[in-house]
């Protein structure tokens, strides 16, 4: 006869850790999609040229060293208006998966990494960077801030509340692929 007591002790020992260790797991998973779906939406913005989306994925700290809602508005208008004068659009963005996420004074805080396409007219480009991701309200609505176009140290320097474990990649060179005339 095999004695099984020492297995059910094990199972008994082990099981509510598992459980606690899945559960954790598993409320974290809820989190990351939800950071995921918010960057699509800002992605989708972005392609469409819908001002009005994307600003609301903007971190109201630079809106606001920008000049404000209006100056960034018309930032935008004229980065829209030099694309079109060269040919060139925002193709698609896809985001990967968001890091670990860092709890840091009031704000939840990760990063994601993110793939632009651009297509012009004598090339066609592709732009790989990371987002810092900031959450000032628990985790249901996210600011995005792209790493391309806002260096680390300038930031860092802007945003103090930027947790300093926070790991954030430098930018990939752009691959840029010529078109043939």
């Amino acid at each position: 006869m095999v004695n099984r007591f020492p297995i059910r002790q094990l199972l008994r020992a082990f099981l509510p850790g598992m459980v606690l260790l899945l559960s954790l797991a598993v409320a974290a998973q809820p989190m990351a999609s939800v950071i995921k779906a918010q960057a699509v939406d800002m992605g989708r913005a972005l392609v469409a040229q819908d001002l009005e989306t994307f600003s609301q994925y903007m971190h109201p700290t630079l809106v606001q060293k920008a000049g404000g809602p209006a100056k960034m508005r018309a930032m935008a208008d004229t980065m829209s208006k030099v694309f079109k004068q060269f040919g060139a659009s925002v193709n698609r963005v896809v985001f990967g998966n968001p890091a670990d996420i860092i709890k840091y004074q009031k704000t939840l805080q990760t990063t994601l990494p993110q793939t632009t396409y651009l297509k012009t007219s004598f090339a066609d480009i592709e732009l790989e960077s990371t987002l810092v991701a900031i959450s000032m309200d628990g985790g249901k609505h996210w600011y995005f801030i792209d790493t391309a176009v806002y260096r680390e140290s300038a930031l860092r320097k802007d945003l103090p509340d930027i947790s300093p474990s926070l790991q954030i990649p430098p930018p990939a060179q752009p691959k840029i692929i010529p078109k043939e005339q």
